[in-house]
């Protein structure tokens, strides 16, 4: 029987799907699986065992041709096919690794670091990058990456502590080999040692053991693979093969009433973009989640280490190029937190206090992109707040420094390395259905009332709610001086106040693409505002287009869509926001980069008729 239609993707279904299309007739010699995972969900698949439907995406190179397939494995059948001609895949796998070796044997490589007086190829670290569209035209018809160099003394050492700088290997992926090398000057590579592994520096002696317990174990219950119960939330967590972690299906239950809030919850799409114009870095611009595919970068999880307390782990799988599946066992971690004071008050005259402790249920996952580690956190709380958080961690994209250089666009982090500024520009997709499909969004601004007779203290300010009847009305930026909100309320359905139910989207960590006029800014127009919200359209699922690499600046995706100008008032809707972080390195970012963090959050804003978590009991010291 197949699984429930907002299940987790099994190797088994994996093999079931590429089985499939390979008895069908439909994989050619030279056909390679691009992303198999689950289909997003519809409106009537909410809370029910609907059919099965995954999507497989594969590259044919002989004819340069992406077919996307839609495989229902409820009936063993191919539901849809298309074939899509002039756009590139996403990166496969199996080629970067083989694009790795391409650029340690190639004479011209191997020409450049002779040069530089390198010549044991076996240490030097490539990294092959997303080569994005820089207009370059001997990239026009090829498939490409960029082999980015580095140094490594031995296996264990920091090779982003020691840039080769000055050569970028590009390699032809349907040919697999390098056919140039750009070799732009000279900087001595580092000699400086930065390693941040246990053992190379000596550990501290002064922090006491912190032990998280639940005699009673968690509070959370998983059924079904993935059907999470925990207090008043109903949810499913699901690994994207571009994507990484999603939440379906996600509701509220009052008493026996099921209230859902968000059919699906993800980050569709990041961008890169970098600020150095020195030739090495000035090319990179990465859209890391449709180039790279952060389902196939998910870590392993380790207790006590990615994940604290008393955990339960989902396993994810996702396939190789070749068709193999593979399995990431501990992918997504889920457990509770205390969360300090929920709500408290003391009162004075009759000399009582009282307080509760907040908690929040944590659905994790970590993912290795290069050289960054992006931890995409969702928190559910009790009072029936929800909480998307992007942990940025990892190591700082380096460059040699040399006397002389400029630092206008980068830092100095060590004697002779550089870190270039940088952004990390996420898009939050949030599928609405606050207590049903037919929702309306408002955009809620502060404003100062002007002196006159109705605001004789001049000391009038009001929060003034503007309704989005278009996808134009609603495209946007976040406002500081204007404490600028957003609403999405169900004007169908109203609280015991005769108030429509609603969420409010409070922006935190927000920024929009600086280099908006350069080619990335045609790429992923999106990041130039922080909110769009469209239609609900199953077509519609990442905002800077399906197949991103090598994109050209042509305004795909958002931009696209919302030319229509559609209706997004009373129906269902799809509210993008842009958050992220702009990030002028440190010193303190080297050799590993301490987290940061990126978020957003939605609380209910008329969605009950007063404080839901009344019914939280009190501590045993706290009564």
């Amino acid at each position: 029987m197949a699984a429930h239609a907002d299940a987790l993707m099994t190797t088994d279904e994996i093999t079931e799907v590429v089985d499939l299309l390979r008895s069908a007739g439909k994989i050619a010699d030279d056909t390679t699986f691009r992303r198999v995972s689950p289909a997003h969900p519809k409106p009537s698949q909410n809370g029910a065992a609907a059919d099965r439907l995954i999507e497989a995406w594969t590259y044919t190179a002989s004819d340069k041709r992406i077919d996307e397939f839609v495989v229902s494995l409820t009936d063993q059948s191919i539901v849809s096919e298309q074939a899509v001609y002039g756009q590139v895949p996403q990166y496969g796998f199996g080629e970067v690794a083989q694009s790795i070796e391409a650029v340690r044997a190639s004479p011209l490589v191997a020409e450049a670091l002779a040069k530089r007086g390198i010549t044991e190829l076996a240490k030097v670290q490539v990294d092959p990058w997303p080569t994005g569209d820089m207009g370059e035209a001997h990239e026009d018809g090829r498939r490409v990456t960029r082999g980015v160099l580095f140094w490594r003394d031995d296996e264990m050492d920091n090779g982003y502590a020691k840039p080769i700088d000055g050569v970028v290997a590009f390699v032809d992926l349907d040919l697999m080999e390098v056919y140039q090398v750009d070799d732009i000057g000279e900087w001595p590579v580092p000699t400086e040692t930065n390693n941040y592994h246990h053992g190379t520096v000596e550990d501290r002696t002064d922090l006491t053991t912190i032990d998280i317990t639940q005699p009673d174990g968690p509070s959370f219950t998983v059924t079904d693979g993935n059907h999470i119960k925990w207090a008043n939330w109903d949810v499913r967590a699901v690994m994207d093969h571009t994507e990484g972690l999603a939440l379906q299906s996600l509701a509220w239950t009052d008493g026996v009433t099921r209230r859902p809030i968000m059919r699906r919850a993800s980050v569709a799409e990041m961008v890169v973009p970098y600020g150095e114009t020195r030739a090495t870095q000035a090319f990179k611009n990465a859209l890391d989640i449709g180039e790279i595919g952060l389902g196939r970068t998910a870590n392993s999880l380790a207790l006590g280490c990615d994940c604290l307390g008393d955990i339960t782990y989902l396993d994810s799988a996702w396939c190789f190029d070749d068709g193999t599946p593979v399995e990431v066992s501990q992918a997504i971690c889920i457990h509770e937190e205390d969360f300090g004071i929920l709500w408290k008050h003391s009162d004075s005259p009759t000399g009582t206090s009282d307080v509760r402790r907040s908690r929040r249920l944590v659905i994790s996952s970590i993912f290795t992109v290069g050289n960054y580690d992006y931890g995409i956190f969702w928190y559910l709380y009790l009072d029936g707040t929800i909480q998307l958080e992007v942990k940025l961690t990892g190591i700082v994209t380096t460059q040699a420094y040399k006397d002389g250089d400029s630092l206008a666009y980068a830092t100095r982090i060590g004697q002779e390395i550089a870190a270039p500024i940088h952004q990390h520009l996420f898009c939050g997709r949030f599928d609405m259905e606050v207590d049903g499909t037919n929702n309306t969004a408002y955009r809620v601004d502060v404003e100062v009332d002007p002196p006159g007779p109705d605001n004789p203290y001049d000391n009038a300010f009001r929060a003034v709610p503007t309704k989005l009847e278009t996808e134009s009305a609603a495209i946007d930026v976040v406002d500081a001086a204007k404490a600028r909100t957003w609403r999405v309320v169900n004007e169908g359905v109203t609280n015991n106040l005769g108030q429509p139910t609603g969420y409010k989207l409070l922006p935190a960590d927000t920024a929009t693409l600086f280099p908006a006029q350069a080619r990335i800014g045609g790429r992923a127009g999106f990041a130039k505002q922080n909110m769009w919200i469209t239609p609900s359209n199953p077509t519609e699922r990442f905002p800077a287009g399906d197949h991103v690499t090598q994109s050209k600046p042509d305004g795909r995706g958002l931009p696209e869509w919302t030319k229509a100008d559609r209706n997004i008032a009373d129906t269902d809707l799809v509210v993008w926001h842009v958050f992220g972080l702009t990030h002028s390195a440190r010193p303190e970012d080297f050799p590993v980069m301490p987290t940061e963090y990126a978020r957003c959050t939605w609380v209910p804003f008329g969605f009950f008729d007063r404080n839901p978590a009344l019914d939280i009991p009190p501590g045993s010291a706290c009564h």
